[in-house]
């Protein structure tokens, strides 16, 4: 088989305008809001928007035409038209889609509609394509090779790779084939090879296993993420033809669950501690580039997370950074099931069964997917539209297709109806709240009859928002636990909920990076997450670094006078003289603080406290300074300055080497500084980005508003921006210089290689 990148060369038609466009593209990244428009609340207030991508395709003439076409990382709902035939319906998420196509015509084209509408969906979808395109032909072989999975296989002191590829003779007469697999270390040296003789039958299709052994194997981990790539090539035995080869990566890892100490990963007792993250940010939408997704995973990886949460299948590119930078991911391969999470969610459900495969081949070869989730908190947990029969169905459907990974399935506690009330035989079923209701139920235990049936088709049970249920659940139910879903405001409690139950394998907060959706009201960027939307730690992140164990932190927060919000800022001039909330995160059980050397207090900190030691200071302009100790030594010091007046931009780039093969695009840190090079916390001068070598792709800030006056300028909030900027293939540099009302400009240049 052989495939083409079909991604160059199109145009995109939205509404009345036609522009010409490379994938990945994602035509309502950076759209106007439409605060008006209904359901908007649930994802950003992007408008409805209907696009069509069309491009030309080659003649295919040998055999009957027909040919594969692959799409991956599909934006919205739609359809896919060869020739204005229909192929296929466009479901929406990140897994590819295939389809069979007809390429016989002198003159052939690809069209993909589709729409997106805040009615289809609690999150944004983008519009478009996040992945690519590749047309998959035979290419005149009547024989081929295809779907590898690669399983890893320890046996005393060796290790093996035990690979599976389904192998198929289209011709019309029996063949005698060799398999070779070949599997090639990090380095590209070989590592390990096998043959294996086949006769295939005229039309037939069937999996073959080969075991090879990998010599001196280094196993998959966060701290040494090592990959492997196999090498599966079929040929023929009896004469000269052109080979047919499929290759994919993998990672030597085991996984095992006990039921009473929890998950083992390569051995090893392991908690996964992670954050939900998003599909789309703010800067790009929802297209996936390698070096974007390495870029938040590593910042996540920062805070001291190992473990990340994915509502539907990512893009490849996403999945390729989970395994290079060493995070584990849990995916949860649907955001729904019956019950949608939105007025049109349910439109597009019925293939979803059937879906299942294309998901678990895409996961099954990447080292980093841990765990599979059925579907992201659900009411079919509570047996409601038939759902724990749905759930045994897909569990036992991925069982079939990859057992190597446990499996879950999540819910919260749900308000219940009436008829939930009397099946666990509650007298009262009308109540004056929710909480009533909810109440009631507890009584009954009702959670834990109702979910009972779709937690027995699972190996571990998802638990959103409800770290106080660890302890008793454990004296209920010999099962493994999962939380699947915590909120920030009770990170303390959820983690030591975790960590004091070994049934409990992990804890992934509700949001690790501010991305683009519902959030407040008006608001056009979710902001609970641990880092905002450019990227940028918050208060919050600091803090769960601690909890997660980091050593050596006195980090300063000052509590926002009229919100309440914690602020790494000492500008407080409407405040002068009162009192503010100065609160010192620490890992150490002691806090002095001092203002301009004299001292303001002493708290206690540590465990007991949360790890946060509380003040209450009169403000005025100066330095504050935090020393903590533990167990009577100093273990940490840190100051918060009042800034001045801002003077100067600063600037810094997350890589300064970009790739043109891979698709790297620079992202450039703004930072409005005082004449210090301090940070102005407070800024909001306007600015603007020029660029040679190379063009704007967005400049955007972290204001949930994301207020702007136009493309290539941006006000700072927080003080802070981003620039993302792509190469321009003819040249060898690209210089990005940053200009602000009153301040001093600023340049940052990139290398570009090809």
């Amino acid at each position: 088989m052989k495939s083409v990148e079909l991604n160059s060369n199109w145009n995109v038609t939205v509404g009345e305008e036609t522009v010409a466009c490379n994938l990945p593209y994602d035509a309502t990244a950076g759209a106007a809001r439409d605060y008006a428009c209904s359901f908007g609340n649930l994802n950003g207030y992007i408008p409805s928007e209907h696009a069509v991508f069309t491009r030309s395709l080659p003649q295919v003439k040998e055999g009957n035409g027909l040919v594969d076409i692959k799409i991956t990382g599909v934006c919205g709902y739609g359809e896919a038209f060869v020739n204005d035939k229909s192929i296929g319906l466009l479901n929406g998420g990140f897994a590819p889609h295939v389809f069979e196509a007809d390429l016989s015509g002198a003159r052939n084209t690809l069209k993909l509609v589709l729409t997106t509408t805040p009615e289809m969906s609690d999150k944004y979808l983008g519009l478009g394509i996040a992945g690519g395109v590749e047309l998959i032909t035979a290419e005149g072989i009547p024989y081929g090779v295809d779907y590898p999975f690669v399983k890893t296989a320890v046996v005393g002191d060796r290790v093996y790779a035990d690979t599976e590829v389904t192998v198929f003779n289209n011709g019309d007469k029996p063949q005698k084939l060799i398999l070779e697999c070949t599997v090639l270390s990090a380095r590209g040296k070989r590592a390990g090879k096998k043959q294996r003789k086949l006769y295939i039958r005229a039309g037939q299709h069937k999996t073959v296993s080969v075991r090879v052994r990998i010599v001196n194997a280094y196993e998959w981990s966060p701290d040494d993420p090592y990959m492997y790539t196999m090498s599966a090539r079929l040929f023929s035995a009896t004469e000269e033809s052109e080979p047919s080869t499929v290759t994919t990566r993998f990672g030597v890892v085991s996984r095992m669950l006990s039921p009473t100490r929890g998950m083992y990963i390569n051995n090893r007792k392991t908690l996964l501690m992670g954050a939900y993250l998003s599909h789309a940010d703010v800067a790009l939408g929802a297209v996936s580039l390698y070096c974007n997704e390495r870029r938040k995973l590593e910042g996540l990886k920062e805070i001291g997370y190992n473990a990340v949460h994915f509502v539907g299948c990512p893009a490849a590119a996403t999945l390729d950074a989970c395994d290079d930078v060493g995070m584990y991911a849990f995916v949860d391969l649907f955001p729904a099931l019956s019950e949608p999470k939105a007025p049109l969610g349910g439109v597009f459900c019925d293939r979803r069964y059937y879906s299942v495969f294309p998901k678990i081949a895409e996961l099954r070869n990447h080292p980093s997917v841990t765990v599979y989730g059925v579907a992201d908190d659900i009411a079919e947990c509570y047996n409601r539209y038939d759902g724990h029969e749905l759930i045994r169905a897909i569990a036992d459907r991925i069982r079939e297709i990859d057992n190597t990974r446990p499996i879950t399935v999540s819910t919260r506690e749900r308000v219940p109806s009436a008829d939930e009330l009397l099946q666990v035989g509650s007298r009262k079923t009308v109540f004056n709240s929710d909480a009533d209701a909810i109440n009631a139920g507890r009584e009954k235990n009702l959670f834990d009859e109702l979910t009972a049936g779709a937690f027995e088709a699972v190996d571990i049970c998802g638990f959103n928002y409800l770290y106080s249920m660890y302890e008793t659940e454990l004296n209920k139910r010999n099962r493994l636990v999962l939380g699947s879903r915590t909120d920030s405001a009770h990170a303390f409690d959820s983690l030591d909920a975790t960590e004091k139950n070994d049934r409990v394998i992990g804890d992934f907060n509700e949001c690790g990076i501010d991305y683009p959706g519902g959030g407040k009201l008006n608001e056009i960027i979710v902001t609970f997450g641990d880092l905002d939307a450019i990227g940028c730690e918050k208060p919050q992140s600091v803090y769960k670094r601690i909890l997660l164990g980091e050593k050596g932190i006195a980090y300063i927060v000052v509590r926002d006078p009229s919100t309440g919000e914690p602020m790494h800022m000492w500008n407080w001039p409407r405040h002068l003289g009162q009192k503010v909330d100065v609160e010192v995160y620490t890992s150490g059980d002691v806090v002095a603080l001092y203002l301009d050397g004299r001292i303001v207090g002493r708290k206690l900190a540590g465990k007991v406290n949360r790890h946060i030691a509380k003040f209450s200071v009169d403000y005025y302009p100066g330095t504050l300074e935090a020393v903590a100790y533990f167990k009577g030594t100093e273990c940490a010091r840190s100051t918060l300055k009042s800034a001045s007046s801002p003077k100067m931009i600063k600037l810094s780039a997350y890589s300064k080497n970009l790739s043109i093969s891979r698709g790297d695009v620079g992202f450039v840190y703004i930072d409005v500084c005082d004449r210090d090079g301090e940070l102005v916390p407070y800024a909001m001068r306007e600015l603007s980005v020029s660029v040679t070598g190379g063009e704007l792709v967005s400049l955007i800030n972290a204001d949930p508003m994301l207020r702007k006056n136009s493309f290539d300028s941006c006000p700072a909030y927080g003080g802070r921006a981003l620039a993302v900027i792509r190469p321009d293939p003819a040249e060898v540099k690209a210089v990005v210089k940053v200009t602000g009302d009153g301040l001093l400009a600023s340049r940052v240049s990139f290398k570009i290689k090809n």
